[in-house]
C-alpha cells in the first residue's frame, strides 16, 4: 500500500507538469495547472489542520514520541501548503527571475517553485520522524524496502522527464539532451572514478572528526540510519539498491532538471534538506558539500557522470557501514 501510495502521489505531481508544459499549445492548460495547484495547496493545509485533531486527541495505542513526530509532520505539511501560495504570486517569480534564469510567466516555472516548496516542507516535517532512533523503534516493519526506494527513483524519473517537457515539448533526444545525459568518454569516467574517491576519503575523514568531536551525536543518527535502512546495509545488494536507486532518482531531478534554471547554490540547498533522516547535525554539512561537488560535476562533465559519482560514493558508503556495524 505504501509503495502503491508513493507512486501515485509521484504519477499525480508527474500528470500535473506534463499539463503545464502544454502552456504553449493553448493558455488554458496553464490555467488548468495553477488550479490543480492551489487544489494541491489547500489539501495540505487540511492535513496540517489534522495536526490540532491529533493534538487534542491521541491515537490510542501510539507511542507518544510517535504520536508527536506525526503531529509535527502533518504541522509542516500544513504550512508547506500555504507557503507553496507564495511562488504562485506573479510578483514573487518575477523577483525570483531576477536571481535565477526562469520564465516568470510560465506554468512550469510555476510547478517547480510550488514543487520545491514541497520539498523544503517534507524534509523539514519529516526530520522528527526518520532521524530519531527512538520514533523509529516504534515503527512496525525492519526499514525502507528495496522496493520503496525503487518505487521512489522510479517516481523522481517521472518527476524529471515530465518537467522538462517529455512528449510536449521535447522528444526523447532532445528530453536527454536538456537533462544532460550523454554517453560518457574514457576521461570524462576518469574524472568521475577521481571525484568519487575524493568523496569518499572526504568523508571517512569528516567522520573522524566528528567522531572525536561529538561520538554521542554520531551513534544517535548511526542508530537511526541503521533502523531506517534495515538490513540493506549487510549486502551487496542493499549497497547497489541504496547507491543506484538514489543516484538516478536524485541526480534526474536535481542535477538534471532543476541545476540549470535554479543554479548551484539553490539546488544544492535543497538536496540537504530532503536528506531528513540526518537531521540536524554535521551530516547536514556533509550532504550539502556532496550536493555542490556533484553540482560542479554535472557543469564540467554531464549528468550522466554525476549519477555513476553519485551512485559510487553511496554504494561505498554503505559498504563501509555495513563494515563498521
Amino acid at each position: 500500500m505504501e509503495i502503491g501510495l508513493t507512486l501515485f502521489i509521484f504519477v499525480l505531481l508527474a500528470m500535473l507538469l506534463a499539463v503545464a508544459n502544454l502552456e504553449r499549445q493553448h493558455a488554458a492548460f496553464g490555467w488548468l495547472a495553477l488550479v490543480a495547484l492551489a487544489c494541491l495547496n489547500l489539501l495540505l493545509i487540511g492535513f496540517g489542520l489534522l495536526s490540532l485533531a491529533m493534538t487534542t486527541a491521541p491515537i490510542l495505542g501510539m507511542p507518544a514520541e510517535l504520536a508527536t513526530a506525526f503531529a509535527t509532520l502533518l504541522r509542516a505539511v500544513g504550512l508547506t501548503g500555504l507557503l507553496a501560495f507564495v511562488p504562485m504570486i506573479p510578483a514573487v517569480r518575477r523577483l525570483l527571475a531576477r536571481w535565477l534564469p526562469i520564465n516568470p510567466a510560465s506554468a512550469v516555472t510555476t510547478t517547480a517553485l510550488v514543487y520545491a516548496v514541497y520539498l523544503v516542507g517534507a524534509g523539514l516535517g519529516q526530520q522528527p520522524l526518520l532521524s530519531d532512533a527512538a520514533v523509529l523503534q516504534s515503527l512496525d516493519g525492519s526499514g525502507v524496502s528495496t522496493t520503496a526506494l525503487w518505487a521512489q527513483s522510479i517516481g523522481m524519473a517521472l518527476i524529471a522527464v515530465s518537467g522538462v517537457g517529455i512528449f510536449t515539448r521535447r522528444n526523447l533526444a532532445e528530453t536527454a539532451a536538456r537533462l544532460g545525459l550523454k554517453w560518457p568518454t574514457w576521461r570524462q569516467i576518469g574524472f568521475g572514478l577521481l571525484v568519487t574517491a575524493g568523496l569518499v576519503a572526504f568523508q571517512i575523514l569528516f567522520s573522524l572528526a566528528w567522531q572525536a568531536l561529538d561520538p554521542q551525536g554520531m551513534q544517535q543518527i548511526d542508530d537511526a540510519s541503521a533502523l531506517l535502512l534495515g538490513d540493506l546495509t549487510g549486502s551487496l545488494w542493499g549497497a547497489f539498491t541504496i547507491g543506484a536507486a538514489a543516484a538516478l532518482g536524485e541526480e534526474l531531478v536535481f542535477r538534471g532538471a532543476l541545476l540549470p534554471p535554479f543554479r548551484l547554490l539553490l539546488t544544492s540547498l535543497l538536496f540537504t534538506v530532503t536528506h531528513s533522516q540526518y537531521g540536524f547535525s554535521p551530516a547536514t554539512l556533509l550532504i550539502l558539500v556532496i550536493a555542490v561537488v556533484l553540482g560542479l560535476v554535472r557543469y564540467r562533465s554531464n549528468l550522466t557522470i554525476a549519477i555513476l559519482v553519485h551512485f559510487g560514493y553511496n554504494f561505498a558508503s554503505v559498504l563501509l557501514a555495513g563494515v563498521g556495524q
